[in-house]
């Protein structure tokens, strides 16, 4: 399985900017902390821990809808850049316990947005469900990777 990041650093490397975007998730993530810190706006407002990334999307997919739908709410991408910020750097690191209350301050804050009227209460959980789904699946890549088989 690739994580969702496997190709989003190549314009990066076609730049000059890093050397190589890494083969392993490890490597994968020690590069976009490295993105991140630098500035990077693309990985500092990315999408792809709520809306997973797929080669090939069918146009009508909820997923491409949920895409459009944050870029186009701007309390959904302030939400995300904070999710990013605190997540991007220290992803490699970070234990399940921080990893968890940190999608927990997400939701809460994600609900808060809904109970305002700010996000659709669907959007809401499809982004949360994507977000948990996403997350869990990245850190069992990275402990995968260790496995000597």
């Amino acid at each position: 399985m690739n994580s969702v990041f496997s190709n989003y650093l190549s314009p990066y490397v076609e730049a000059g900017l890093l050397r190589d975007a890494g083969t392993t998730p490890h490597e994968i993530y020690t590069k976009m902390a490295i993105a991140y810190n630098q500035g990077s706006i693309g990985v500092q407002n990315t999408t792809r821990w709520f809306v997973p990334y797929y080669e090939e999307q069918d146009p009508d997919d909820f997923d491409d809808i949920l895409h459009h739908y944050i870029y186009s709410n701007k309390y959904l991408q302030e939400l995300i850049r904070w999710f990013n910020s605190k997540t991007i750097p220290e992803f490699v690191t970070m234990s399940p316990t921080t990893m968890n209350v940190r999608i927990r301050i997400f939701c809460s804050k994600l609900n808060t947005l809904v109970e305002k009227g700010l996000v659709e209460k669907e959007m809401a959980i499809r982004i949360h469900l994507n977000l948990v789904d996403t997350i869990r699946a990245e850190k069992d890549l990275l402990i995968d990777e260790d496995l000597p088989f």
